[in-house]
């Protein structure tokens, strides 16, 4: 099993702190990546089409979430 004992020293900040970035990193990965890359293989450029467009709707809801909760 794994044994997160070490964890309990962490503090409320540093632990909200690093579940953020962890929301935070997909959102910059996706918000670099290419147009062109985004829309390979897809039929039209519709807006509804785009990545970025969806990774930054579900992370603010994800940081919503957590900042309210």
């Amino acid at each position: 099993m794994l044994n997160f004992d070490w964890l309990q020293n962490v503090s409320d900040a540093w632990a909200k702190f690093f579940v953020l970035m962890a929301f935070i990193a997909p959102l910059i990965f996706a918000l670099t990546l290419k147009k062109s890359y985004i829309y390979e293989g897809a039929g039209d450029r519709a807006w509804w089409r785009n990545l970025k467009l969806w990774v930054l709707l579900v992370v603010a809801t994800q940081v919503g979430i957590y900042l309210f909760f």
